[in-house]
């Protein structure tokens, strides 16, 4: 005859057996999202739109491309695309080259604009911004999402490199009816990488190691000059800003020790006479876009 010592024990026992059954079969059927169309958005800055390079960058335009690589397995990848539509008001990102989810457990998505980057993984700085469509070629956004398959995704994504505006004024007096040309801005590098840290959840850009080179600014709202530029330090004296005026060449310095970091926009206004070129620091922006709003302050 069993004692009672016995009988709770086979009862436990018999209890733990069902829940295992139970969970097992609740893992059985546990849908997996395998195979499934990854429906992703992708905002800067919290938000989902991105005004042009030249606006506050926080919001996309209507048919703006952005690529997406998906690793998995062994390093494996697989490349889709979705573009930004704007209908009525509404807005929708729509798959122009599908991406499926590969597998199950933590996947990483890369996501990058301009969309025509060949290698997320490397950045070559576009050394021709002299006009709009060149400048906004050059803003690199790019974001980073590491977790288990979802039904949708945001991705977050951010400015990375450093955007530069000069506002200028050309003394009248001096140059009557003359105007600047040919405005070039000083880039301390022209290539960088990033890498994965899943820890973190971020794709973080490594030091810059690319040689410096001359960016071709663009010019723009009838006194002033723009251009993107790799986050680096510049220091007093550095020739910083290079133009013509006629057939005159004319440079400005760096007034002070400057770390150009990544998503600001630093704003300089420049003055010009006969015997001056003087570069004058304005402001610095920390940017969830380009979110400069003091342009008409500085007029």
């Amino acid at each position: 005859m069993k004692t009672i010592k016995q009988r709770i024990s086979y009862a436990v026992m018999g209890l733990m057996a069902m829940g295992f059954t139970a969970c097992t079969q609740n893992e059985d059927m546990a849908p997996t999202l395998k195979g499934q169309e990854i429906n992703a958005t992708f905002s800067v800055g919290g938000m989902q739109t991105r005004v042009n390079t030249l606006g506050h960058g926080d919001n996309w335009e209507n048919e703006d491309l952005i690529s997406v690589l998906q690793i998995f397995g062994d390093e494996t990848t697989k490349t889709g695309e979705y573009k930004y539509v704007e209908e009525n008001g509404l807005y929708r990102w729509e798959p122009t080259k599908k991406l499926r989810w590969e597998n199950v457990g933590k996947r990483d998505l890369i996501a990058w604009y301009p969309s025509d980057i060949t290698n997320p993984f490397i950045y070559n700085l576009h050394i021709d911004q002299s006009d709009e469509t060149k400048l906004k070629a050059a803003d690199l956004i790019n974001g980073y999402w590491y977790d288990v398959p979802k039904d949708y995704v945001d991705i977050p994504m951010k400015h990375r490199m450093s955007m530069v505006t000069i506002v200028y004024h050309v003394g009248t007096a001096d140059y009557p009816n003359m105007d600047i040309s040919e405005p070039q801005v000083y880039s301390k590098h022209n290539s960088v990488r990033f890498g994965r840290d899943q820890i973190h959840g971020q794709f973080e850009m490594s030091t810059p190691t690319g040689n410096p080179d001359w960016v071709q600014a663009c010019k723009h709202d009838g006194d002033m000059f723009s251009a993107i530029v790799i986050p680096g330090s510049y220091k007093t004296d550095d020739i910083f800003v290079k133009f013509k005026i006629g057939d005159k060449n004319f440079h400005a310095k760096m007034r002070s020790d400057t770390n150009f970091q990544e998503g600001y926009r630093y704003t300089y206004k420049l003055d010009v006479g006969k015997d001056k070129v003087e570069l004058t620091r304005i402001s610095v922006d920390d940017l969830k876009g380009w979110d400069s709003n003091n342009e008409e302050d500085l007029k």
